[in-house]
């Protein structure tokens, strides 16, 4: 199994690619639908991907054109991002 990926670049792709996504981690994390276990494993999931550099094209891409789609097929976590896409946890005392 090859080495995993520096953490910090990957928690940055992971963070970007919410973005791109229109996924709300923080909310998320504390609505309850994305637990710390899921969070690390969304991460770790990212650092041991190959595709890190395209990622980072497509990204900076997306970003420039102010453009929101799906994760790639190629990314790790796109079943993780369109669920929470689709379903965003209510924070409790959110409306």
């Amino acid at each position: 199994m090859p080495p995993l990926g520096d953490i910090r670049d990957h928690l940055h792709l992971v963070r970007r690619m919410a973005r791109a996504t229109g996924t709300d981690l923080g909310n998320a994390v504390h609505g309850g639908t994305l637990t710390s276990a899921d969070w690390a494993q969304v991460v770790t999931n990212c650092r041991g991907c190959d595709c890190a550099d395209p990622c980072r094209a497509r990204l900076s891409a997306l970003e420039m054109a102010g453009e929101q789609t799906a994760a790639p097929d190629y990314c790790r976590n796109r079943a993780t991002f369109d669920r929470l896409a689709r379903h965003p946890a209510q924070v409790k005392g959110s409306r």
